[in-house]
């Protein structure tokens, strides 16, 4: 995998692993430095036994070794230790802030969402789009679904988390990048709808379904990706700003171990992965020699 498609899972093991190496290096150090200065107490210790004989023995009058003045101790201020501390552990506190941040939002997310019956993950770097068109894209998948939290009514909420090179510049991206990293560690949502620039956050090759068994008859799909620019998605959705990009497209998480059980995950997928069928259904075009295939 190129350092350009890490996912943000890896780039998590990564910060992990640089964490530990970064640990491990301080304590070696302080052990280096520990064992360095015990030697020099040694030291100091051998040679003023050896002057205090010496002494006794008659051998010298004074010694300057046992009274030789030390060097005055520095003392600090708190605020002085407390910046000293900052200083010199900024990169594992930077990598703990983060971590903290994410596990933050997921006890937040857990205590204070209602949960709806299905989630989709809407990561295409379009503000226009998700402001205009994310209740029209929760009332399509609405009519794939039944109640299934059982409070008597279909919701289907569209998160809109963009990803992309150019919020990936902007100062104000870390929030999104842990609510992505952050979804990605859960099983609340199963189904995306994606582009290449959010495909380099959450590389599909690696997190996402092929739809090639099930649904390889639509002209739309390619592997784990059914391109929406072609069919009518855009016009239900209420869309008329431009075609969507070429791009564009939507598909389904594989089931994998998150923090969440994998009974859970699985659970979300089989709610979703219907729901993704009928909407292939609704807005694929069936492949001319499939569809003029003869009978077996």
């Amino acid at each position: 995998m190129s350092k350009k498609e890490d996912s943000v899972l890896e780039t998590a093991r990564k910060l992990e692993a640089e964490q530990q190496r970064i640990r491990e290096e301080q304590e070696a150090l302080a052990r280096e430095k520990e064992a360095e200065e015990r030697r020099a107490y040694e030291e100091q210790l051998r040679k003023e036994r050896l002057e205090l004989i010496r002494l006794k023995q008659g051998v010298i009058e004074e010694s300057e070794t046992i009274h030789e003045e030390h060097e005055e101790e520095k003392h600090y201020t708190l605020g002085q230790k407390i910046g000293n501390f900052f200083y010199h552990n900024k990169w594992w506190m930077g990598i703990a802030g983060f971590m903290a941040a994410v596990t933050g939002f997921l006890v937040w997310q857990a205590v204070t969402t209602v949960h709806p019956d299905m989630i989709v993950l809407l990561l295409v770097h379009d503000d226009l789009l998700n402001y205009t068109c994310n209740e029209q894209i929760s009332e399509v998948f609405e009519q794939y679904i039944e109640d299934e939290n059982g409070d008597g009514k279909v919701v289907v909420d569209v998160y809109y988390i963009p990803a992309s090179a150019e919020t990936a510049e902007q100062s104000g991206y870390t929030g999104d990048q842990t609510k992505l990293f952050a979804e990605f560690q859960i099983s609340e949502a199963c189904i995306v709808i994606s582009d290449e620039g959010a495909d380099t956050y959450i590389v599909p090759d690696h997190t996402l379904y092929n739809l090639e068994d099930d649904f390889g008859q639509y002209e739309e799909t390619e592997a784990m990706r059914f391109y929406l620019s072609d069919t009518d998605f855009a016009k239900d959705i209420g869309w008329d700003e431009a075609p969507l990009d070429k791009d564009i497209y939507i598909g389904i998480r594989s089931v994998r171990k998150t923090m969440d059980s994998i009974e859970k995950m699985q659970k979300t997928f089989d709610i979703s992965y219907p729901a993704l069928g009928k909407f292939i259904e609704q807005y694929g075009h069936i492949e001319e020699a499939t569809e003029n295939a003869p009978a077996e």
